[in-house]
């Protein structure tokens, strides 16, 4: 039997201050390739542990990923971890197995364990979707996935168009709903994912707008009711946060 090839992609953007955790959790179980892409930083990124490619200008999560997905090798999974998130104990062995048990599953992915930036669990809880095979029509209306516990094929995240994706934030998200095949959830696979401030996905308003957006473009994957009340419950969220940020004001 062949065995399956694996590569782990990094984007990073700016002081990496978690990356060096982040490598070791990664090193740790073993991966065939590690790409980690230095995404327009001001100063460039270094490692001697690791292959680093650079964009000369940022271009966002998406885009990094796809910088990184050309510099692969011969690789059958393309495994996601953010630089600031780490993997629990036999991650990404556990994944692997989970797309080598279910040959249709276009992707595999865990679950979280929310930490703060001090690496100590915030107590969030996020929904957790049942072990097992998931048509990517049921994550139309909440994105549960931990984008840093999540293996790709490499040939059904190519027939899906890639990285590409028309956002900065929900990028992830508008992937696996381009996904042509189910998304597996391998619960013994999990992620410590670090709550950043200054985060992307903290930015309210940018995240429903682009949320918003994904609905729309992605409407015909469910019936016209679940796809009208998942955009009605995006521009409640939008007004709210246009109300906030002139409060503020």
């Amino acid at each position: 039997m062949t065995r399956v090839r694996t590569g782990v992609l990094i984007p990073v953007r700016g002081f990496p201050r978690y990356l060096s955790e982040t490598l070791d959790a990664v090193l740790a179980q073993e991966p065939d390739e590690v790409v980690v892409v230095d995404d327009g930083s001001f100063e460039p990124i270094r490692s001697e542990r690791v292959r680093v490619v650079r964009r000369e200008s940022p271009g966002g999560p998406a885009a990094a990923r796809a910088t990184g997905l050309e510099a692969l090798g011969d690789v059958d999974v393309v495994a996601l971890c953010d630089a600031d998130d780490t993997w629990e104990h036999a991650s990404l062995s556990a994944l692997v197995a989970g797309l080598e048990a279910e040959p249709d599953a276009a992707m595999a992915f865990g679950r979280a364990l929310i930490v703060g930036p001090d690496g100590r669990p915030t107590g969030e809880c996020w929904q957790e979707p049942g072990a097992g095979l998931h048509e990517p029509a049921a994550f139309f209306a909440h994105n549960p996935i931990p984008t840093s516990c999540t293996a790709l094929r490499r040939s059904a995240l190519e027939e899906a168009g890639g990285f590409g994706a028309p956002d900065l934030v929900a990028e992830d998200w508008d992937l696996w709903l381009r996904l042509r095949g189910p998304l597996l959830c391998v619960p013994g696979a999990r992620v410590r994912y670090r709550r950043n401030p200054d985060g992307l996905t903290a930015d309210v308003e940018r995240l429903a707008r682009a949320q918003l957006a994904l609905h729309r473009r992605h409407a015909k994957l469910v019936d016209e009711g679940q796809a009208r009340a998942a955009q009605d419950s995006d521009e409640r969220a939008l007004r709210r946060a246009r109300l906030r940020r002139v409060v503020s004001l």
